[in-house]
């Protein structure tokens, strides 16, 4: 059990973290960065994932697999993601069957475009921290994402 100093730290960091993305996103809907902020996440995990199927994406993000569905479905119809032959593979001895995922080539350049608006914009926020601070955060921040993995 957290005791109450240790229960308003807590609070502060869900608050905090709360703010930041709030922030991501809002910052994400103007014309600095090409893909909104779920769409950047889609296309970010599809890349790193390549031939992920919706519901390699729905499980990871905990999503209904309709809502990311549908999400894909414009990604599709931007011309930033195809689908591809079906995927099948073996998960617990159970045939896995689906449309694999892959980013097109304008899919790819949108991200690269979106991941350098948002680190130039994350870089412009921490220009009056020392390079110990923001090593600092870093790790805190691995840290705290380390804990999510299952």
């Amino acid at each position: 059990m957290t005791d109450q100093r240790g229960q308003q730290g807590i609070d502060t960091v869900y608050s905090e973290l709360e703010t930041v993305s709030r922030r991501a996103v809002a910052r994400a809907r103007h014309k600095s960065a090409p893909l909104s902020f779920v769409e950047h996440s889609l296309v970010t995990f599809i890349a790193a994932n390549p031939g992920c199927r919706a519901t390699d994406i729905a499980a990871d993000f905990g999503l209904n697999r309709s809502t990311v569905s549908r999400q894909l479905g414009g990604l599709v119809e931007l011309g930033l993601v195809e689908p591809g032959a079906a995927a099948v593979g073996t998960a617990g001895g159970e045939a896995r069957r689906g449309q694999a995922l892959a980013l097109t080539d304008r899919g790819r350049e949108l991200l690269a475009r979106s991941v350098d608006a948002n680190r130039s914009a994350l870089a412009d926020r921490l220009a009056g921290w020392t390079a110990a601070e923001v090593d600092a955060l870093a790790a805190a921040l691995h840290r705290l994402n380390s804990a999510f993995v299952d």
